[in-house]
């Protein structure tokens, strides 16, 4: 097994705590990251424990169900006797209180000022993610493209992907834009009844637009890949954004913002980065430019489950190196390690 660079790295004791019953029903980003990650860590040669609500099922790692809520002592003792051994824990949830006396981690998926506070074991999940902490720690997301079906000749539609009840994303730029050029327009992940909060409900019935509800599995997957483009007009600083590689490793070109995560990811060989409306109608008009191939190999190059998995090995073994030395001065006597 080989680290980012090459060297050979040894196999790993890696126990995983999730909040979620994996795998996921529903969308459910961060959960399918987690499953990704844990798919490839097996594939690796790791030995993975993931502890988990009841009803969890990952192939290849040892299921160990969580008795109760993360913060109740019937979890808390499940953890101490059962992850004693772990070369290391890597926590979804930021643990108040990490229980067992081993080397640990924990993925920030969000943008609350709780989530953005450093803390020496927090990994973020974009590199603006990180630096936005005053953090230098991020590992991006990656996916299975075993998942997704990847077409090159696309069905002449635009789409939008993304919670339509969170004014962040942008459904109402998506919407006039459909509306001022005329394009077709499919919006998923949510209900026209959600634009009532977000704004876009005139121009929804003024345009070729098409709700189609919450999606998932093959029925998502089939609209990423049969798109134009993915519009992904954001307004916030996206921590990562999973939409995105999901739409490339299908071969959809993406429009989007160069804000959060964005530039880290989409390229002007796979899609396009707009601060104006303008910007936004020159990107769709110019969309037939951007080669699915060069989409699907900007995935598979980068954000893959196992570059994630060699990424994250990497702040496994810092983490352990961290805890050995804290570790040692304490037995010497010279205190804790200063952050």
């Amino acid at each position: 097994m080989l680290d980012l660079e090459g060297r050979e790295l040894p196999e790993m004791q890696i126990a995983h705590v999730s909040p979620w019953r994996l795998p996921v029903r529903g969308y459910g980003g961060s959960q399918r990251v987690l499953t990704w990650l844990v798919r490839a860590q097996v594939d690796r040669g790791h030995q993975v424990t993931v502890f988990a609500p009841h009803g969890t099922r990952l192939p290849g790692a040892r299921v160990i169900p969580l008795p109760g809520a993360l913060g109740s002592k019937e979890t808390a003792d499940c953890l101490r006797d059962a992850a004693a051994g772990a070369d290391v824990i890597h926590w979804q949830q930021f643990p108040q209180n990490p229980i067992v006396d081993r080397p640990w981690v924990s993925t920030v998926h969000g943008n609350s000022p709780g989530e953005l506070e450093f803390h020496p074991n927090k990994i973020y999940v974009s590199r603006s993610h990180a630096k936005r902490a005053g953090s230098s720690a991020f590992v991006h997301n990656g996916l299975d493209p075993a998942e997704y079906v990847f077409r090159e000749s696309k069905d002449d539609y635009i789409l939008f992907l993304s919670k339509v009840s969170r004014k962040s994303k942008g459904v109402d730029t998506a919407l006039r834009l459909a509306h001022e050029l005329g394009f077709r327009l499919v919006v998923a992940g949510g209900s026209r009844w959600d634009l009532l909060k977000t704004g876009g409900w005139w121009n929804s019935w003024r345009t070729r637009v098409e709700f189609v509800g919450e999606v998932d599995g093959a029925r998502k997957a089939e609209l990423l890949a049969n798109a134009r483009a993915l519009l992904f007009p954001i307004r916030w600083p996206e921590p990562f954004g999973l939409v995105v590689i999901e739409a490339l490793v299908s071969g959809t070109p993406v429009i989007t913002a160069p804000l959060g995560a964005m530039p880290e990811i989409v390229t002007p060989e796979v899609g396009f980065l707009c601060t104006t409306m303008e910007d936004y109608q020159r990107a769709i008009a110019r969309v037939e430019e951007i080669s699915p191939f060069a989409c699907r190999q900007r995935v598979l190059q980068a954000f893959t489950h196992h570059h994630m998995a060699a990424a994250y090995e990497q702040h496994y073994t810092h983490a352990i190196a961290r805890w050995r030395e804290q570790a040692s001065r304490q037995s010497n006597g010279t205190g804790v390690v200063a952050r």
